[in-house]
Formats: C-alpha cells, structure tokens, sequence
C-alpha cells in the first residue's frame, strides 16, 4: 500500500463528523469510497431558502426534515461517511467550499468520494453499490436534476479531482451540470456515468409538487405534519416578520447540496 493509501482516516473526534450506520453490505470504515454529506444545518437552510414564503420557523421545519431524510439515507448506505456543515466549510464561495471538500476526504485517504446534500428527496433510492463500482472501474458518476441543470450526486476519484478547476465550474447557475459533465469526462478520459433523473427541492413550487405527487413515505408524511394538509395545493402568505436571505442557492450538492431558478 501506497502512502497516499495509508493517510489517517478521520475520526469523530475530527473537525468533520463520521456518521454512523447499521449496515456493512457495501463497506466497511476502512473501505476506499467515501459518502461526503456536503449539507447546511436546517436553521441557515431554511433562512436561505424560504420554502414555505417568509415564514422563517416553518422554513426551518422542512429544512429539517429533509436533513434527517438526507442524513439517513446516507448512513443506511453501508458506506463511511463524512458530514462538512455549514460551519466546517472552508471558503470565498461554494465552489470553494465543496472542492476543499471533496479535497479533505481525498486527503484523509480515500480513494473515490460521492458528494451529495440535503435537497433530494429520492436520495435513499439511489444504488450506491452501483455508484461505487463504476468509481472502482474508473467512470465518475453523476445524478441530474430535472431539467438537466443541476446535480444531487457526483461521484470522483481521486486522479479525476482537479480542485481549482473543479472551484471555478458555474455551481450557482442553470449551466452546472453540462460544464460539470465536461469537465470530468476530461479529467477522467471516460464518458460519467449518468444515474436517474431525479427532482431536488429548492424552492415553494418544488415543494408543493413534491407533496402532490408523493403521498407516500415518510418524508411526505412528515412534511404534511410540519406544514398542514393546506399546503400542498396553495400558496402560503407570508408572515409580517421578514428575514433576509443569506446566499444564493446552489445547483450542487446540496446544494444541488451539489440552486439558482432563472
């Protein structure tokens, strides 16, 4: 084994928090692909995103409820996994911050990382064996949003990270995911691998739709909960207390992560 390979793995007690899980089907601490969980805590990803008008407690609500949702279905993954909130990331924008990022979990010894965030509501659905074989077989991977803009997953190996050139891509615009599929069929040298089209959530409309056409599961239901039955089909008005919003969204995890509407 190489010293690349023999890097200390991060541990709980690390500026980064390793989330747990039940299952060890696809690995084991010690496996080469790392699940990075590049997410915002849900009291700033309600403020930013506003999903319910201005109604800063009930933003917050939902905010949390997809983070749980998020979070689980990233510890059920089998996979090690690394949290990077809002406080522990580092830099000027999001580029900046999920490349280093992405470059700390390369850093702490792992060979492939699939960055993901908080805002797909279909993030349990994915494969991630799947996704972790073709990292092995050499082919990025990456998860469209709707409407081919955005992404929910990227999946890289260490040789394919570029991290200036991976900063500098158009997170925070409608153009990310076809210079983002660009840039790694060039680094990698191999078309990525496209998984399932899948919707993220960024704003009230999405919101909406989500609970019209998802009457099942429980992130539906605990959704229903936070909001009421009225929600889904009207508009909610906003409150007399307005709060300012923070940033721009991203089209990336989240702030797919890995999002700004035009």
């Amino acid at each position: 084994m190489d010293e690349t390979r023999c890097f200390r793995r991060r541990s709980p007690s690390s500026p980064h928090c390793i989330l747990t899980s039940r299952r060890t089907a696809i690995g084991t601490p010690d496996a080469d692909t790392a699940i990075l969980f590049f997410s915002r805590r849900p009291e700033r990803e309600g403020l930013n995103k506003q999903l319910v008008g201005q109604d800063y407690a009930q933003s917050r609500r939902v905010a949390a409820a997809f983070y749980d949702h998020a979070r689980r279905a990233v510890a059920d993954s089998g996979l090690p996994a690394i949290e990077v909130n809002g406080a522990q990331q580092r830099g000027h924008d999001f580029g900046a911050r999920l490349a280093n990022a992405v470059a700390d979990a390369f850093a702490a010894g792992y060979e492939h990382v699939i960055a993901v965030g908080n805002d797909c509501p279909a993030l349990h659905e994915v494969d991630w064996a799947a996704v972790t074989e073709q990292l092995e077989a050499g082919r990025p991977v990456l998860g469209p949003t709707s409407g081919h803009d955005g992404a929910y997953l990227i999946g890289l190996s260490r040789g394919q990270f570029e991290h200036a050139a991976f900063a500098a891509l158009p997170w925070t615009t409608d153009r990310l995911f076809p210079a983002l599929h660009r840039h790694l069929a060039g680094t990698a040298r191999a078309a990525p691998v496209r998984l399932a089209v899948r919707d993220d959530v960024n704003e009230p409309a999405e919101l909406r739709a989500l609970l019209r056409r998802n009457r099942a599961g429980a992130l539906a239901a605990r959704l229903r909960r936070v909001l009421g039955s009225t929600h889904c089909t009207s508009h909610v008005p906003a409150p007399s207390t307005t709060r300012p919003v923070l940033e721009r969204r991203s089209r990336a995890p989240p702030y797919s992560s890995l999002l700004s509407r035009r």
